[in-house]
Parts: C-alpha cells; sequence; structure tokens
C-alpha cells in the first residue's frame, strides 16, 4: 500500500510538470476524460543517451519535462550533424512526423544532460492532439523557431571561424575547470574530433588552456581571442 501509493504520489508530480511545461496538455486531457494522465509514460534518460526517434521506432511523442535533449542526423558513414535543441516545453518534429507517415529524416535525439522525458503513444496523439488548434498552433510556433535556430547555426559556421565557435562554447560552460572530452567539443562545434583537437593544441600553445585527460583548465580570458 505505501509503494503504491509513493508511485502514485511520484506520477501526479510528473503529470504536474508535464502540464507545467506544456499547458495545452492539461486543456486536452482534461477535454478528454483524463486521457494523458492515464496514457502517459514518464522516463529518465541520462547524459549521452540515445533516443531513436525513426518511423521504424517510433511507439510515442516525445516531450521533454527537464534537461534538454539534442536532435541529430547522422549519414551512413556514422558523421554526426547537429540540428536542434529540445528544452523543456519545447517540440520534437521528427516524432511528430510519424503522425503523418512521412520518410524518416533519420535523426536520433542525444541527451546532453540528465533528463525527464515524456512519451505519449502515437494513437493518442492522432486521435486527440492533432484536431486540437491550439495544439497545432504551439507546435507551428516551436517549428518556426527551430527553423531559425537553424538557419542562424548555418549562418554562424559559414562566417564564424572553427576557432571563435569552439572559444565560445568553451565560455558558455562558465567554468575555470571545463570536464569535456574533445570528442564532445566536436559534436558541439560541427566538426571533426582530429580538427577540434589541433585547433585545442594551437590555443595552449597561445597559453590560453591547458588541456589535461578529461578536462581543459582555462588559464587566461578566452574572450581575448575574439577580439578582432
Amino acid at each position: 500500500m505505501v509503494n503504491h501509493d509513493k508511485n502514485l504520489s511520484s506520477r501526479l508530480k510528473d503529470i504536474e510538470s508535464l502540464y507545467k511545461a506544456y499547458p495545452v496538455l492539461k486543456k486536452i486531457s482534461m477535454d478528454n476524460g483524463g486521457i494523458i494522465e492515464r496514457e502517459a509514460v514518464f522516463k529518465t534518460i541520462y547524459f549521452d543517451e540515445y533516443l531513436k526517434l525513426t518511423l521504424e521506432t517510433c511507439r510515442g511523442v516525445l516531450f521533454v519535462i527537464k534537461g534538454t535533449v539534442k536532435i541529430q542526423k547522422i549519414n551512413e558513414e556514422g558523421d554526426e550533424t547537429n540540428l536542434y535543441n529540445i528544452k523543456k516545453g519545447e517540440f520534437c518534429h521528427e516524432t511528430l512526423s510519424c503522425l503523418s507517415k512521412l520518410e524518416s529524416l533519420k535523426i536520433v535525439g542525444r541527451a546532453i544532460q540528465d533528463s525527464e522525458i515524456c512519451v505519449i503513444p502515437v494513437k493518442i496523439v492522432e486521435k486527440y492532439f492533432i484536431k486540437d488548434k491550439e495544439f497545432l498552433s504551439c507546435v507551428y510556433k516551436d517549428l518556426y523557431n527551430k527553423f531559425n535556430a537553424v538557419i542562424e547555426n548555418k549562418e554562424r559556421i559559414i562566417h564564424e571561424s572553427l576557432e571563435s565557435r569552439l572559444v565560445r562554447v568553451l565560455l558558455n560552460k562558465n567554468s575555470r575547470v571545463i570536464y569535456t572530452t574533445h570528442a564532445q567539443l566536436a559534436f558541439e562545434v560541427d566538426s571533426a574530433r582530429e580538427v577540434v583537437s589541433r585547433r585545442l593544441k594551437s590555443i595552449e600553445k597561445n597559453g590560453y588552456i591547458k588541456l589535461q585527460r578529461g578536462r581543459i583548465v582555462i588559464l587566461k580570458d578566452l574572450n581575448e581571442l575574439l577580439k578582432d
């Protein structure tokens, strides 16, 4: 009885968090006899864990309650291309494409920090969500924002040097000691690990950082490298 009460309390908190992140879902559930409370599945995905979002494996639509999931495309050679992040209250448009039976873009999700997510079965979304104008409006607004982000990222890659992008990533960590790998940084700046390693060694040679196994120590103000 105690475990049942504990599980029920935990689920109620998850549902409350879901509705706080996505208020439109509360309305949909209330209008349809509490369907989300009955059908929603809550999960924790951990840093660096992958989620398959292809049409073949699409059993539900993803909603992020806490944390960040990076959406990326992986080609046949295994090369990764970052597309956009999904944070609390945002939408995964690849899983939404399952509803239209569109050809999969071969996209995966990757947790870049421990994250709490909710998965709602496709059949529920098809039956109750798609006909809701407010839900569709939220999806379209989010899609517009994601499209803008992809364009801005593309422009930054074209017009900004790799070193500048790398420096900005390091600065955004807001720490004098950054625990990361060259592969992880390459993922964040959309480049190859070998190229990032060479650039980091160049920055180290100029006295701005100290490279150590699994971490980078900031020695000088990296903002100096962004000055013209």
